[in-house]
């Protein structure tokens, strides 16, 4: 294990560098120690190691299991888990990305030793036995074999390699016994072939095979009987040879007239003669060739130096292949060549005949059928069939990894007017531009197609989410709208109606889906066109939701629509207030009060909520200064902080800039954070510790619920721990939950931190957190949240 190049995935900062110090005692090399999914990617490419060491749990867009696969789809490197957690879920989503191994934190050096040793010795054997098996693979391939191995007992047939490419497939059974192999076999043939199996060696026999009705082969059989009923050979094609071999022993006239140009040669493999095709396909005459080697004059590139020595020492001596060749001008062509020994009565080599055809026109051919089968001739995108295709493949994935596809149809608003007014070629001109514009638009993972007329097709796979689908579709729609400049001088503006259907809720097929999204685009083009739909109304209805908050939630914070209601935190047990939890509500014009819940996802996730967190932090600090003027100075205020806006680098700016304008005291300030921002260690203990010299007190909202090292506790300039009502809704009957609050209420008596209970609404919940010491607590049991008005009557009446 010694110099072994292990990477580090792992977004506890602590738990790295400890696993870092015991894997270079044990003679690791560390390549490299990064917290993110992508991260660990980037790192895995740049600078393969031997084994990565993944935590499941990351911070960032992927997790562990989606980072491993990214990274065993890219490097074939041993991967192990270590986690703190073995859920069936946990398992589940770690198998399926194939793993070396899965550990449990905390685990023991010994555990980490022996999954390392073992994980490697099993990569190490894999790699052998991949070398074994593509060593016999390309054997198997290079000398163009077919494998079948005969069960005559029960007439079962298992053929691998070339065999079904050379006998135009192959029965599965031969149930009638010996008799229905030899029926493959030629007439003629027989006898040799059941002479030969009856050896009690290896048998060997070259005979003409069957393949189509009245068509037959020469095949070269190579078989051993292993038991008395198992018999194992190979076969390989030599009608090729057999056909040389005649055609050197006919007549001048066949070889001046055959296509193929050949070339004989002396035994140091100087041409001495070639025939009419020859100059036909290279425009070299005999004078320019005769005397020189064919690597000389005809080959792009040369055999090796041991060819014609392997060729010669080889059983069978004969070649064929495809080669480069060159003409006189020379242009390059590709040819198959066949290159024959021509030995005499005693087996020795006296001449060499090379046979070569140009493929030219029938590899230009494939190609170009090819692109026609799959592709739309005017738009160069791939056209219904190729759809199909990709479709199909692309929802066997999904199927595997879970991951919806989305499909987008496209149809242009109006062309059919332009088309008729403007003429055919303009209606093309805007359907390649339109094209062009799709290939730009899509993400490097989409596919566009053209399904003919002015209907395209989007396939959008891995599409997590579906507002990742309306977003796409939007930057569509926009790229579409630009104004086209067509070689007419034209200028063009055109729309498109988009309909978008979703794999798998919206159909279970190529089919299905098509139709859903045509569908989704025909009610796009009902509702007034240059639009998306979605082919489910409750998809639709969901992002539409989202983008009505997101555009509501931007006016609210510019026109004031957002307010602040207050909770009281008051003393155990003689429930007078101490102090109050400033909560965010939206005040909508038309919809009422908006729920916390609808909005605060949205702001999270589309950046507004740094903007939001500023505005509750100047109003809390304004009202919190306003009751201290009013005489309640120990009143304290606590304002929740979201991790992105902790993270923003102008947090402590923004903090410094509400208590200078408000006046108020840094003191009665407490910022309330959750435990998941406890993980970002580094960014933690920065800002907490700016926060801690300002005078401003921390508390950990929802204690218990994240998955936070209780280390960070002891490490971090803490104040207050905040019990999470789900702990404290279903007191004192669960002996769970009652032990968890005996456990969180004696932590924090012993790292001397002050602890407040959420969610109190009951008397018997009061009382036994009384019994057990909690010195705070909240909830609708002394008051709901409310509007600094109400909450003027709890405080006295000198409250404003």
């Amino acid at each position: 294990m010694k110099n072994t190049r292990i990477q580090i995935v792992e977004d506890e900062r602590i738990v790295a560098l400890d696993l870092k110090q015991a894997l270079e005692a044990l003679g690791c090399e560390i390549t490299g120690i990064v917290a993110t999914g992508p991260a660990a990617i980037e790192l895995a490419r740049r600078s393969p190691p031997d084994l990565i060491l993944m935590d499941i749990h990351l911070e960032g867009p992927m997790d562990g299991t989606e980072a491993a696969r990214a990274i065993r789809s890219m490097v074939p490197v041993p991967i192990i888990f270590l986690t703190a957690y073995a859920e069936d879920d946990n398992l589940r989503r770690a198998a399926a990305s194939a793993p070396y191994g899965y550990l449990v934190k905390p685990y023991e050096m010994r555990e980490l030793r022996a999954t390392l040793q073992m994980a490697l010795s099993r990569r190490t054997a894999e790699l052998d036995i991949e070398s074994a098996e593509e060593r016999l693979r390309l054997a198997v391939d290079a000398a163009e074999l077919g494998v079948w191995e005969w069960d005559t007992d029960s007439g079962h047939l298992k053929v691998g390699g070339h065999f079904s490419r050379i006998v135009g497939g192959a029965p599965t059974t031969f149930l009638e016994g010996e008799s229905a192999l030899l029926h493959q076999v030629h007439g003629e043939d027989r006898a040799l072939l059941v002479e030969a199996l009856q050896q009690p060696g290896m048998a060997c026999a070259t005979v003409r095979l069957q393949r189509d009705a009245g068509v037959h082969l020469w095949a070269e059989i190579h078989a051993k009987r292993h038991s008395e009923h198992r018999v194992v050979g190979v076969l390989r094609d030599v009608t090729e040879r057999k056909e040389m071999e005649e055609k050197l022993r006919q007549a001048s006239v066949v070889f001046r007239t055959t296509a193929e140009g050949i070339a004989i040669m002396d035994k140091q493999q100087r041409i001495v003669s070639i025939n009419p095709a020859f100059t036909l396909l290279t425009a070299m005459e005999a004078d320019e060739v005769i005397g020189s080697t064919p690597d000389e004059v005809l080959h792009a590139r040369r055999h090796s130096p041991v060819f014609y020595e392997r060729l010669e020492a080889s059983e069978h001596g004969y070649w064929n292949g495809e080669t480069v060749c060159l003409r006189r001008s020379g242009e390059r062509f590709t040819a198959w060549e066949h290159v024959c020994a021509v030995r005499d009565d005693l087996g020795q080599v006296v001449q060499y005949v090379l046979a070569f055809s140009d493929l030219s026109a029938i590899r230009d051919a494939e190609l170009q059928l090819n692109h026609l089968a799959f592709h739309d001739a005017l738009t160069g995108l791939g056209n219904r069939n190729l759809l199909a295709e990709c479709m199909e493949s692309e929802i066997e994935r999904s199927r595997r990894s879970g991951i919806p596809i989305a499909l987008i149809f496209i149809d242009l608003d109006g062309f059919k007017t332009i088309n008729d007014t403007l003429g055919h070629a303009v209606g093309d001109e805007l359907l390649k531009q339109v094209a062009q514009r799709l290939r730009g638009t899509i993400r490097r993972a989409d596919i566009a197609f053209r399904l003919g007329g002015d209907e395209f097709v989007v396939l959008a796979p891995d599409m997590l989410r579906i507002e990742d689908g309306a977003g796409l579709a939007d930057k569509l729609l926009r790229a579409v709208r630009e104004p086209l400049d067509l070689s007419s001088h034209k200028r063009l503006v055109v729309s498109a109606s988009l309909g978008i259907a979703v794999f798998p809720a919206n159909g279970e097929d190529v089919d299905h889906l098509i139709r859903a999204a045509d569908s989704a685009m025909y009610d796009a083009k009902r509702r007034g066109r240059n639009r998306y739909c979605f082919y489910a109304p409750e998809m639709a209805e969901r992002v539409h939701e989202r983008m009505r908050i997101e555009q509501g939630l931007r006016h609210a914070v510019e026109h004031h629509e957002l307010t602040l209601y207050y909770q009281p935190v008051v003393a155990l047990p003689g429930r007078h207030i101490i102090g109050v939890e400033a909560l965010v509500r939206w005040q909508h014009p038309e919809n009422g009060l908006v729920s916390p819940d609808r909005f605060i996802p949205v702001a999270e996730e589309s950046g507004l909520i740094e903007a939001v967190g500023r505005w509750v932090l100047h109003a809390a600090c304004q009202q919190g200064a306003a009751w201290h003027r009013q005489g309640h100075k120990d009143l304290t205020v606590a304002v929740n902080v979201s991790v992105r806006q902790m993270a923003a680098e102008n947090f402590i700016q923004d903090v410094t800039e509400a208590l200078e304008a408000s006046g108020f005291a840094p003191q009665c300030l407490e910022l309330e954070i959750t435990e998941s921002l406890l993980q970002e260690l580094e960014l933690s203990r920065r800002v907490l510790w700016q926060l801690r010299s300002m005078g401003i007190r921390i508390a950990v909202d929802d204690f218990g619920t994240g998955f936070s090292s209780l280390s960070y506790l002891k490490h971090l300039p803490l104040d207050r721990i905040k019990i999470d009502q789900s702990f404290v809704r279903d007191l004192p009957g669960n002996a769970n939950d009652m032990a968890i609050v005996r456990a969180i209420i004696g932590l924090s008596k012993t790292l001397e931190l002050e602890v407040t209970a959420e969610g109190i609404e009951t008397e018997a919940q009061l009382a036994f957190l009384c019994a057990q010491g909690c010195p705070m607590g909240q909830g609708y049991l002394f008051a709901r949240p409310m509007p600094p008005q109400e909450l003027a009557i709890l405080l006295g009446p000198d409250s404003p």
